[in-house]
């Protein structure tokens, strides 16, 4: 049995804890906001659940599959209506690829979120919330963690760490690490980019697009304002009847012009955009609320060979980043992976 520190109780770092905590090991989730699952957020206004982050996930992956429908609990698993479709930079909008609108979209009734909780809750895992490992340390064999008010945590045999990339690369700069091996695993990270990304939720009091047999909208060339837009009224309990609520994500390159503005000096560009695409969104939203995410999704992934390095001293890493791409699944067998490689180095602990 070993003790073993996880950095993020994003879905990797939860799925990682449940995979380890199975096998009998100690572990321990460090993590710097106040809630589970990471980027698969959801907020809530009233009565209404918003998932502002990851809209929803696909279980094509057969192992995640079997975890979220067979061990986990079912019971506000929502399957969400209508399909995905495309526009393009002059706004016309076509129906979307008819195989993954053929595979089923997935959310939780209270939330997407509410699969991180579930995770948590599968495995019985110490979630320490609103602590930011800010360092680590090596003394002798084993991991000291220290926080951003400089609390020691610790001592653990391994860590994994599931921040994205550049805020792995801010605590590896500012953890004792002796070279080659710090500048090996900086170097790997670099690799991995993350684009920004303004997310907008927009209530309406009424609803909007009764007939439409769309759920969501996807920018098929990358030239417009919007990326994606979509209808949170399709999954069920996020929105009380008769009310429409739109989530919008603007692209990275808008996003990255604006990153600094206030939400509410570039609301009226976002609605004259959503009014071009949804002509009956034509009035204003009665309610709205917007996330600006710094590190939305990654465009690349990090040089997973040279970070694997770190096996060596026990340090690990999991999450998105790795695959390049920002999906729940992905970043889930990305948990599963490092969790399984942790078993494979405590089983077997020679460098030879």
């Amino acid at each position: 049995m070993s003790d073993i520190a996880i950095i993020g109780a994003g879905v990797s770092g939860l799925t990682a804890a449940y995979e380890l905590t199975r096998a009998g090991h100690r572990v321990v989730v460090l993590e710097k906001s106040r809630g589970f699952s990471g980027r698969a957020g959801t907020r809530r206004h009233g009565a209404v659940c918003v998932d502002h982050g990851a809209n929803f996930f696909r279980t094509t992956d057969s192992e995640i599959a079997h975890l979220i429908h067979e061990v986990l609990p079912t019971e506000e698993l929502v399957e969400i209506n209508g399909e995905v479709w495309t526009f393009d930079r002059s706004g016309a909008i076509l129906p979307g690829d008819p195989v993954q609108n053929g595979e089923p979209k997935y959310s939780y009734r209270r939330g997407i979120n509410t699969l991180g909780k579930l995770l948590q809750a599968a495995s019985g895992v110490e979630v320490r919330r609103e602590v930011r490992i800010a360092s680590l340390e090596r003394e002798d064999e084993h991991w000291l963690l220290r926080d951003s008010g400089g609390t020691s945590h610790g001592l653990f045999d391994v860590v994994i760490t599931t921040a994205p990339a550049p805020q792995a690369m801010q605590l590896l700069r500012a953890s004792e690490i002796a070279e080659p091996l710090q500048t090996t695993l900086l170097d790997a990270l670099r690799f991995s980019r993350y684009h920004a990304q303004f997310s907008f939720i927009l209530g309406y009091n009424e609803p909007l697009s009764p007939l439409r047999e769309f759920h969501a909208l996807v920018n098929s060339d990358g030239a417009h304002a919007v990326s994606w837009l979509s209808f949170e009224e399709d999954k069920p309990g996020h929105v009380p009847e008769g009310s429409s609520v739109l989530v919008v994500q603007m692209s990275p390159s808008w996003t990255s012009r604006r990153v600094e503005y206030p939400p509410e000096d570039i609301l009226p560009e976002v609605l004259e955009n959503v009014r071009a695409l949804l002509p009956e969104a034509s009035h204003q939203p009665d309610w709205w609320d917007s996330q600006r995410w710094m590190l939305a999704s990654p465009s690349s992934a990090v040089d997973l060979e040279s970070l694997r390095t770190g096996e060596k001293e026990n340090l690990f890493f999991a999450g998105d980043g790795l695959c390049g791409r920002g999906r729940v699944p992905l970043a889930m067998s990305s948990g599963l992976d490092s969790a399984r490689r942790v078993m494979a180095r405590i089983e077997t602990p020679s460098d030879a």
